[in-house]
């Protein structure tokens, strides 16, 4: 049932994408389709300081992924390759054309895996919010964060305390302390999910590595990462800006993983810049 805040304009709507899945979304504005991309436990409200500001400018969505926030809890396809499909779905469910996708974390992973299995297709360009090509550090790509040990450590805490899991990762997030109601919300919405879905998808993120995908990827892409390097490198950000065709980086200086809601003025202008120079 479609549902809109008179007091902010944002519709709040889900869509049968097929399959029985629904997928939530939120969505404000007229003109450019730009689409948000939440990353892993995350949801579409980590772009509230978004949705209304791009609104104001475009047509502005952001969704939330199966297993995640408000939409279906599927006990399948958590992976990041059916997100993409679901990806796929939803934006022709849409009608969604030539959008501008941004990509927080495990979003730009979609985005790059919407490629890998359908083309270019007809979208504009990629904002990547702070991701490497992959999180794992593999012996060939030592550049990933997450080694065998805490990969296995996550997983079980996943299992048998995912909530004080939780806790710790918020804060990881972010070059410096952030208010106790920030955390509130930013954990309420990562344990939404039960534990069996949170495992799955920690899990098949983790292991994911893109970089053959990114090596000559065609579309336009703006790289918006952290200098704090706790969770992902510049040094990444660099590669990923070389082996594209076509890309872009901006560094935030006062930011980690989050630069959309550490530096979220600075951010904002600097893709909806990147955005009217596109068109």
């Amino acid at each position: 049932m479609t549902t809109e805040n008179s007091a902010d304009g944002i519709m709040r709507d889900s869509i049968d994408i097929g399959s029985g899945v629904r997928l939530y979304y939120e969505e404000k504005g007229k003109g450019r389709p730009v689409v948000f991309l939440h990353g892993v436990w995350g949801s579409s409200r980590f772009f509230q300081r978004q949705i209304s500001w791009f609104g104001d400018r475009y047509r502005t969505i952001a969704v939330d992924f199966r297993g995640h926030g408000r939409s279906s809890m599927t006990l399948h396809g958590q992976t990041v390759e059916t997100y993409a499909q679901d990806l796929h779905a939803f934006l022709a469910a849409l009608g969604i054309v030539e959008p501008v996708l941004v990509g927080w974390s495990m979003g730009s992973f979609v985005i790059w895996d919407h490629y890998r299995q359908f083309g270019k297709c007809d979208i504009k360009a990629m904002v990547n919010i702070d991701q490497s090509p992959t999180d794992y550090k593999w012996a060939d790509e030592p550049r990933g964060f997450i080694t065998f040990e805490m990969l296995r450590d996550w997983l079980v805490a996943t299992q048998t305390n995912r909530n004080e899991l939780a806790k710790a990762i918020v804060p990881m997030m972010f070059k410096d302390p952030i208010t106790d109601a920030d955390f509130r919300w930013m954990y309420d919405e990562m344990i939404r999910a039960p534990e069996a879905i949170a495992g799955a998808i920690l899990y098949d993120q983790s292991v994911r590595n893109f970089a053959s995908v990114i090596t000559g990827f065609p579309m336009p892409t703006l790289l918006c990462f952290g200098a704090d390097e706790a969770m992902q490198t510049l040094e990444s950000a660099r590669w990923i800006q070389a082996a594209c065709q076509n890309a872009r980086l901006e560094v935030f200086e006062h930011s980690n993983h989050c630069p959309f809601l550490e530096e979220t003025d600075r951010f904002n202008a600097v893709v909806d810049a990147y955005i009217r120079e596109l068109d």
